[in-house]
């Protein structure tokens, strides 16, 4: 059922993480949003980013076309072309070429990187530096100032414009015209068959053809409407045209289309696959949702179904230690356990999702920290109330069950509650009436007499109102007399015995019954030593009429092995003989030392003992016996002395015990930690290890006799000497703790120091 519980358990966290995996990538998906019907109305090319990148290409085609007629001659770049004029002087020009530009934007460091961009920031004219007046630009030829220094450049700013227009041309030259590309375009304008002008970046292609590419937009000067299958259809493409018609008539046409199979490996590629591997990744997101929520659902069917059992078929319902504190304590324990872990959330896992993930996306990652962690208290608490449900402690173990309990008390007339609601209900009538009785006469009456009387009132108000607060310190002191008493029995004082005569009424009743408690407590402490005295001295009395017939067996086998018996058969029964009668021998007197160590019926020889050299001799002693398992002694002991008061023999069996107790016990071809750590007063030991079988079991059983971790008891161990060690480390003043965390076993041994 534990190793089921768990696996449920581990499936349970794997669909919660299908979830967060789900709504992430979801979540991140940049159709976030649109819900889950884009997955089958939408397709790359209705999206804005193929829109966006399609008006942008459109308006890259247009200054294409202007700055054809810039840097070209003829179809070919030409750097004789005249690019920029300014006045030099009062009427006098100067001209530069695209070549001069070009020589004097290099001269000043400037180039075109990769992308065709200008490599460098553009320059700052300097206070004395020449500013002149530009007359003429070739790339902006409609160029008109509307201030006094729109018009002013230096000649460096120049050369670093037209080197900035050059990379457009060359950007987009390269991109669609030197190089194949899913856009093909084509814009003519005609005067007559042999006077036109054509800029296109295909041939051999008719407009049907190019329509039939995929998503196209076609305008003609005939024609008042756009043919097209986009959708919007973009703005200002037929104006744009008009404009740079240079034969000032209507026969022109443009046509731009886009290659919906993507052949070419460009934007409007790389884009497709990004929109096709974000809608794969929201349909995975999807799925994972969908999976994980299902996942959740039966896994917490099953973990509310088996919470509580510890085997198959069984009706018994095991609490942990939460359940069985009051429910409405577990549900506050588990709400402060809930706001700790927000703020380790907030203080430390929200540092480290903001290690990961970008500025943008820090409050979903911590929404999901926070999401997480309600969720994981939520389901600890929803299973904590069906174990209480289970076993129906949920509203025996309430507080307000006990609350109306208590309350049912008052009502119910018990002798101590009665008169205490009597004792007071009285005083709080009486008050009532002497202060009615006081004002009335005060107010109503004049005269000296009701004068008089409205002040006997008050005296006697007075009086009875010292009267109850004696009474009320008077039961407060008996009070304090009793809870000393209970003090004293608790603390182990049985025969103490309190002075009944001291008190009165129920209190004294109260007394009497403390006194018979404390006379059966001593009774029945007398009898409890008495019967561990009969104990200890039946286990060395038996332990001694053993010793005599255990000795002649162990005799005997070894007087039979030397008589060389060649039977194969036989000398495995002598074995097995030897071996179980040297374990008994152990056994026994395993026995007597325990129960002398128990008892405290030992003589101890105590002195002044260096503890640090003394474990170095035990790891000494032991280590050739854990070679024997593989097992590896990791020591941190410290270089100075330290001197603690016990008994070398009874501190060496301690130890002894200790290092078999790991040599046995733990796994094999794993660590020993020994350790020796010092404080102010005290010297601690310390001995941790990997236990070979599972630890179920408390540590305190573990120092209670026959008690083994291995409960299925496969080692040759008796069960006494972790409850030896723990006894002999106790008689000589020292404190001996064991603690279990999971497989791992630690032992610690503690003693003043000298």
């Amino acid at each position: 059922m534990k190793k089921k519980k768990e696996q449920v358990v581990i499936l349970h966290i794997i669909c919660v993480f299908l979830v967060v995996i789900g709504v992430s990538i979801m979540y991140n998906n940049t159709h976030y949003g649109e819900g889950i019907s884009w997955l089958t109305r939408e397709t790359y090319e209705d999206t804005s980013v193929f829109m966006g990148q399609f008006k942008s290409d459109i308006d890259n085609i247009f200054n294409y076309m202007k700055y054809k007629g810039v840097f070209e001659t003829d179809g070919k770049l030409d750097y004789d072309r005249l690019v920029v004029r300014v006045v030099d002087g009062p009427g006098t020009t100067r001209e530069y070429t695209l070549d001069e530009m070009v020589r004097h934007a290099k001269s000043l460091g400037y180039y075109l990187d990769e992308r065709f961009k200008v490599n460098g920031r553009p320059p700052t004219p300097k206070s004395d530096e020449e500013q002149l007046k530009v007359e003429y630009r070739a790339y902006e030829p409609n160029f008109q100032s509307t201030g006094p220094g729109d018009a002013l450049k230096t000649v460096d700013e120049l050369a670093y414009e037209v080197l900035s227009h050059l990379g457009n041309y060359y950007a987009f030259h390269y991109k669609f015209i030197q190089n194949p590309s899913n856009m093909k375009f084509e814009v003519k304008y005609q005067s007559n068959d042999s006077d036109y002008k054509l800029y296109t970046n295909v041939s051999g292609k008719s407009i049907d053809e190019l329509k039939g590419l995929g998503k196209y937009l076609y305008i003609t000067g005939q024609d008042l409407y756009v043919d097209t299958n986009l959708i919007p259809i973009p703005q200002n493409v037929s104006s744009e045209l008009e404009k740079m018609n240079p034969y000032n008539n209507n026969n022109y046409h443009m046509i731009v289309a886009v290659n919906t199979s993507y052949p070419y490996t460009d934007s409007y590629s790389v884009s497709a696959d990004a929109y096709n591997n974000s809608r794969l990744l929201f349909i995975m997101g999807l799925v994972s949702l969908c999976m994980g929520i299902l996942g959740c659902a039966i896994t917490l069917y099953f973990m509310i179904s088996m919470t509580g059992h510890m085997e198959y078929n069984k009706d018994t319902i095991s609490l942990s230690r939460i359940d069985r504190i009051p429910t409405e304590w577990s549900l506050i324990l588990l709400a402060l356990a809930t706001l700790f872990f927000l703020l380790l959330g907030k203080y430390i896992l929200y540092k480290v999702i903001h290690l990961f993930l970008p500025v943008e996306k820090w409050f979903y990652g911590e929404l999901a920290i926070r999401v997480l962690i309600l969720y994981a208290m939520g389901t600890i608490a929803v299973l904590s109330l069906v174990r209480r449900y289970k076993a129906n402690t949920l509203w025996k173990n309430s507080l307000l069950r006990r609350l109306l309990k208590n309350l049912r008390l008052y009502i119910k007339n018990h002798r101590f509650t009665t008169r205490v609601i009597l004792f007071y209900g009285s005083f709080l009538l009486f008050n009532i009436i002497m202060a009615l009785a006081s004002i009335f006469l005060y107010m109503i009456y004049d005269d000296l007499g009701s004068r008089i009387l409205s002040g006997a009132f008050a005296v006697i108000l007075l009086c009875g109102d010292l009267w109850v607060f004696h009474q009320l310190y008077r039961s407060a002191w008996e009070t304090d007399l009793i809870n000393d008493a209970l003090l004293k029995i608790s603390g182990g004082d049985t025969s103490y015995q309190i002075d009944t005569g001291e008190f009165s009424g129920k209190e004294q009743e109260l007394a009497q019954n403390i006194n018979h408690i404390g006379k059966g407590l001593e009774t029945a402490l007398q009898e409890k030593v008495r019967s561990e005295r009969l104990k200890t001295d039946l286990i060395t009395n038996v332990s001694h009429d053993i010793k005599t017939p255990l000795t002649s067996i162990i005799n005997y086998v070894d007087l039979i092995k030397r008589e060389h018996i060649q039977d194969p058969k036989i000398q495995g029964y002598l074995e097995v003989l030897e071996q179980k009668s040297q374990r008994l021998k152990t056994l026994t007197e395993d026995l007597v030392e325990a129960s002398k160590a128990s008892s405290g019926n030992l003589k101890l020889e105590m002195a002044d003992i260096d503890f640090v050299e003394l474990i170095h001799q035990t790891n000494g002693e032991f280590e050739e016996k854990f070679a024997l398992r593989h097992l590896d002694m990791v020591s941190s002991l410290p270089d100075e002395s330290i001197l603690i008061r016990a008994d070398g023999r009874y501190l060496w069996r301690v130890l002894e015990n200790l290092y078999n107790n790991a040599f046995k016990y733990a796994m094999e071809k794993s660590r020993v930690y020994i350790d020796i750590v010092k404080d102010d007063k005290k010297v601690v030991f310390t001995m941790k290890n990997i236990s070979t079988k599972p630890l179920n079991i408390h540590p305190d059983e573990l120092t209670e006799r026959f008690v083994r971790g291995d409960v299925a008891r496969t080692t040759e161990g008796s069960g006494l000497g972790l409850s030896i060690a723990k006894s002999l480390t106790e008689l000589q003043g020292g404190t001996f703790t064991v603690y279990i965390d999971g497989d791992l076993f630690k032992a610690q041994v503690e003693f003043f120091i000298r």
